[in-house]
């Protein structure tokens, strides 16, 4: 994990509604798949970044 960035612990999830009686193991996998989630669009959110900078520079060559 990168630093800065923190785990979501039981107890957060746990206070959310619907999540109060989720044992040991549904708490890991709920968080582990939450995890899981976040990565993902974070690594779509920096291609997209990419690509609009990729995007600017080709236009700036065109309008040259």
């Amino acid at each position: 994990m990168k630093k800065g960035h923190r785990r979501l612990t039981f107890e957060e999830l746990r206070a959310f509604p619907g999540f109060e009686n989720y044992t040991d193991e549904m708490t890991e996998e709920t968080v582990a798949s939450l995890e899981a989630l976040s990565i993902l669009f974070y690594e779509h959110y920096q291609k997209t970044i990419q690509e609009k900078d990729r995007l600017k520079i080709f236009l700036l060559k065109e309008t040259k």
